[in-house]
């Protein structure tokens, strides 16, 4: 789906020996005229270009623009890319795709744009979400942040969040391990933006990443399922599975450490989207292997045995998986398809939370019950990344 962009071969081949992901070179031109852009609307481009082709990469901006809303340009230090540092190159790389994923303008409500025309913090690891729902609202006033649906939270480091309303109204902590704190709090007031009308006003954006997700799941389609936890990342999948290959299985791997509503959820997805369900249970014995930890998560590795046991008794030998570059450094070094399980793909890698939630919400679905109370993520009750925010949200069940 990504594809980094250099005028000529010698630049080309700097950013292979940089970038692990498709790399393309432009033949040399000394005018974009020659090229045919067309062939970045199925790709999410990323453009390099050296300190002295300024003139080039204006009118790289020009072109790729009446193409694809999706892209990014890249200028670096030296006169010419050959000559950049291959450290510089991957931080630039890294910082294209967390702009195509976080940037946004503001237009009555928040509008994705790689340009971010309102000026959040950009970083490889931040991810953003919306406020949805009157629980999630409510919950938020709890600690004493006033918020309206529709505004804008930026997920940063050690769980910390900076919520817009569109302004700066609070930086809340939800570190692991500590109870919630609110760390600065404004008197500005929130605006209620709503969802509908985000959704709208994001739409074509949605549809050129449907688009490119599309066709990257038909070009490794063979014998597919989904692994689908009921959670937001998974259901996306589940969408862009359907409507790229029309028969398509998820795969539920079920334990007796579920959030509450899951089971409930996930067969009612299935059925609203008319997908064969797949349920393999697992059973975590606690008093067995004890309480996970991030040293220790024994629970992963039960339900990717589970997983497997599903894929080899169902002839699965692609899985269309959630993973997302803001979810971890680890996922975000993940190359687009490997080989676990099975061989895995992941069509959404390059969206942020609140691109999924939209989708989810565009396709006419609802997202699980627990996201209108104010999770980021699902996982498992026993999980060691649940915060004692989302801790206690679960007591309120």
């Amino acid at each position: 789906m990504i594809v980094a962009v250099a005028r000529a071969k010698k630049d080309a081949k700097a950013l292979k020996h940089a970038l692990n992901c498709e790399v393309l070179s432009l033949g040399g031109v000394r005018s974009l005229e020659e090229v045919d852009f067309s062939i970045f609307k199925d790709k999410i481009p990323i453009f390099f270009f050296g300190r002295d082709e300024v003139d080039l990469a204006l009118e790289a901006e020009r072109m790729i623009r009446e193409v694809t809303p999706i892209y990014c340009i890249v200028v670096l230090s030296k006169k010419a890319v050959r000559n950049t540092r291959m450290e510089e190159i991957r931080e630039k790389f890294e910082l294209a795709k967390a702009k195509i994923r976080l940037g946004v303008k503001f237009d009555e409500v928040f509008v994705f744009s790689h340009r971010n025309e309102f000026g959040i913090e950009i970083h490889p690891d931040y991810d953003s979400y919306f406020i949805i729902g009157e629980d999630f609202i409510e919950n938020m006033m709890k600690i004493g942040v006033d918020v309206e649906e529709g505004n804008l939270i930026l997920r940063k480091l050690y769980n910390e969040e900076n919520i817009y309303v569109p302004d700066l109204k609070a930086v809340v902590s939800k570190k692991i391990g500590e109870k919630v704190r609110v760390n600065y709090l404004s008197d500005v007031e929130p605006k209620k933006m709503p969802i509908d009308k985000t959704v709208e006003k994001n739409r074509m954006f949605l549809e050129v990443m449907e688009r490119i997700s599309i066709k990257f799941i038909r070009d490794h389609a063979n014998e597919v399922a989904v692994p689908f936890s009921g959670g937001k990342d998974s259901l996306a999948c589940l969408i862009l599975a359907k409507k790229a290959l029309g028969d398509v299985k998820a795969i539920y791997v079920k334990t007796n450490y579920d959030m509450p509503y899951t089971e409930e959820y996930v067969d009612w997805v299935c059925k609203k989207l008319g997908v064969d369900l797949i349920v393999e249970e697992v059973k975590f014995d606690v008093k067995k292997f004890g309480m996970p930890t991030h040293e220790n998560r024994w629970c992963t590795k039960l339900k990717m045995e589970a997983l497997k046991r599903a894929v080899e008794r169902e002839g699965v030998r692609v899985l269309i998986a959630g993973d997302r570059d803001a979810e971890s450094r680890i996922r975000r070094e993940r190359e687009e398809v490997v080989e676990r399980v099975a061989k895995e793909i992941f069509p959404i890698k390059y969206w942020s939370g609140a691109m999924v939630q939209l989708y989810v919400i565009m396709n006419g679905l609802k997202l699980h019950p627990l996201y209108y109370r104010g999770f980021y993520r699902l996982g498992c009750t026993i999980c060691p990344s649940l915060s004692e925010w989302e801790k206690t949200l679960l007591l309120e069940q």
